[in-house]
């Protein structure tokens, strides 16, 4: 079986096509083994990889935006905490 997926369409995410594939089907759950031998599951899974590479891009660019919030709420956590304890609720 001949995977179609294309050079241009993994968005740099995967150091090379071998990765790609390890990554979509542990993603759907199958064996890779099973994915060179049955080729309508490597067809399902090259006409959906467009899918997992938006949920990728997608993490991947709200990865900065994620600690920016975290990092500005650290210190809001870090007092609640402290107050929780000092009143003996945990």
């Amino acid at each position: 079986m001949t995977y179609h997926f294309d050079e241009h369409t993994a968005n740099n995410f995967f150091a090379n096509k071998n990765e790609r594939i390890s990554i979509y089907c542990d993603y759907y759950s199958i064996d890779q083994g099973e994915l060179e031998k049955n080729s309508v599951m490597a067809d399902y899974v090259d006409a959906h990889h467009q899918i997992l590479d938006d949920l990728i891009s997608g993490y991947k660019e709200m990865g900065p935006l994620n600690k920016k919030i975290c990092d500005e709420f650290v210190g809001c956590e870090y007092e609640a905490e402290c107050e929780i304890e000092d009143r003996g609720i945990i």
